[in-house]
């Protein structure tokens, strides 16, 4: 906000140049040194260039401009020399009025709007140029108001040239909006001009749908959803997504439901995006894809326009190891997530690309796995499921832990694993030396039939042995080990 002086309302910085050159002529100073007849037309704001009607495109430069006395900074640089421009609106402005600035050479700039009320001048926006030499602002001008925008370079900015477009601003977008098609839409905003769009589609109430706002910028698009007989994107959404990304919707009414795109206003480039709204099947939601133990299922998201998730479910019958496997390019940003079926997490592998493996053991319930594309990524996947009962096994020679035979006699070592299932079982054999302590002796590969591995042993030499069995897996049950039997092969003491 400025004032300004008398000699300042009586010659303006225009007029001064004509006094400035004169006193270069009677103090002996060339008078390009000390005039400023080469300034801009514009350069006084009581020369400000008339914008009207809209929209205007006009070329400008700051070479040789200057600043009034008052002159009012810049809100939001240190500014030189300026130029100016003269807005005025009836008593039914446009909705808003846009301002963009294009930079030429090595010119940095800002641009500022004022309304002018009276001699005063109150500020209403302020935008500088950005390391493109680019700008835009918008404001919302009031009935019968004159607006100044004043175009200036910074203070440590060489001058140079410029285009500066001015025009009204559409409308913001009504209910119900645009008819969304079932190839979805694409379109650009940004944060200060063209700050959001809306579309419509009918929805059948009951009906899950899969809903995705691809943002390929920088920064958070939001979405709101708005229900059948909205009359104002003023009113509170029934749903939405914060920052762009994938959801799934099931409406309660029936009818022409709206989707309002807001432009994240922190961003004022372009901002690029595309929206799809599909009813889901059972790939995403619910009874999802039947996931066999040790299947291979191949499959492709596209996250860049609707296929964002794959949803598979299997079952545990018995508490097991469980094995998945993610195989997708080594720059897929896919993740791979474990959640039971009241829709709790077990597991998260996310924020990584390529492969990934979840295992660990699960008790026995029913289980879903959800493949997402992370980033709007997009390409193929293989998941791998792998379900083997935990076993448990023990071994016992001559059925106890610790016993006493003599010399030649046949022992029987026997294993029992737990589930009783069929499979390979190895039975290591030691023997015991006073000095050195137990040493190897041989391995005993054994089948193990109803969970029951048994073997003859007759010790070679009279001391102590021992006895560990190890239940070796199969493709459905996990290896197990177990602890050690013991058994004295002596006879009775002698003095």
């Amino acid at each position: 906000m400025f004032r300004p002086t008398c000699l300042d309302g009586i010659y303006g910085k225009g007029r001064w140049s004509l006094v400035v050159a004169l006193a270069a002529v009677f103090l002996g100073v060339p008078a390009s040194a000390a005039a400023f007849s080469d300034a801009p037309s514009n350069d006084n704001r009581a020369d400000a260039t008339v914008l009207s009607p809209l929209p205007q495109n006009v070329g400008g430069t700051t070479v040789g401009a200057t600043t009034e006395l008052n002159e009012p900074a810049s809100g939001c640089a240190a500014t030189a020399g300026s130029v100016w421009y003269r807005l005025a609106f009836g008593s039914v402005p446009p909705d808003r009025i846009g301002v963009k600035l294009v930079a030429n050479g090595d010119l940095d700039g800002a641009v500022d709007v004022y309304e002018q009320q009276r001699s005063q001048l109150l500020q209403v926006e302020c935008r500088a140029t950005d390391r493109t030499g680019r700008t835009a602002l918008a404001f919302t001008p009031s009935p019968g108001a004159t607006y100044l925008i004043r175009v200036a370079q910074l203070s440590d900015s060489d001058p140079g040239t410029f285009s500066l477009r001015v025009f009204a601003l559409a409308a913001p977008p009504h209910p119900p909006g645009l008819r969304l098609g079932a190839r979805g839409v694409s379109g650009t905003l940004d944060g200060t001009l063209q700050t959001a769009a809306a579309y419509s589609m009918h929805l059948s109430a009951g009906t899950i749908y899969k809903i995705n706002l691809v943002k390929p910028s920088q920064g958070c698009m939001r979405l709101s959803i708005f229900g059948p007989g909205t009359s104002s994107f003023d009113a509170t959404p029934l749903a939405g997504l914060s920052c762009a990304g994938y959801r799934l919707f099931a409406p309660r009414l029936s009818g022409r439901w709206s989707f309002l795109i807001s432009a994240d206003p922190g961003n004022p480039g372009t901002q690029p995006y595309a929206l799809h709204v599909r009813p889901a099947s059972e790939d995403e939601t619910t009874p999802g894809i039947f996931l066999p133990n040790f299947a291979h299922i191949k499959s492709f998201l596209r996250g860049n326009v609707i296929d964002d998730v794959r949803l598979f479910r299997f079952d545990v019958t018995q508490r097991s190891d469980l094995e998945l496997f993610l195989q997708a390019a080594f720059n897929a940003p896919f993740d791979l997530k474990l959640l039971d079926d009241r829709g709790h997490y077990i597991q998260c592998n996310c924020g990584s690309t390529g492969e990934e493996t979840i295992r660990r053991q699960v008790p026995p319930g029913r289980y879903f796995a959800v493949v997402q594309a992370e980033d709007f990524g997009w390409g193929p996947f293989t998941l791998y499921r792998q379900s083997r009962l935990i076993t448990h096994v023990t071994v016992a020679i001559d059925g106890t832990q610790h016993g006493q035979a003599q010399p030649g006699t046949s022992l029987q070592i026997a294993s029992n694993v737990t589930p009783a299932v069929d499979g390979p079982v190895t039975i290591e054999v030691d023997s015991f030396d006073p000095v050195e302590g137990w040493q190897f002796y041989r391995y005993y590969h054994v089948q193990a039939v109803h969970g029951v591995a048994q073997m003859p042993f007759t010790a070679p030499h009279l001391g102590r042995w021992r006895a560990t069995a190890s239940f070796d897996g199969t493709r459905s049950a996990s290896p197990a080990t177990s602890g050690f039997s013991q058994a004295l092969i002596a006879g009775p003491l002698e003095q």
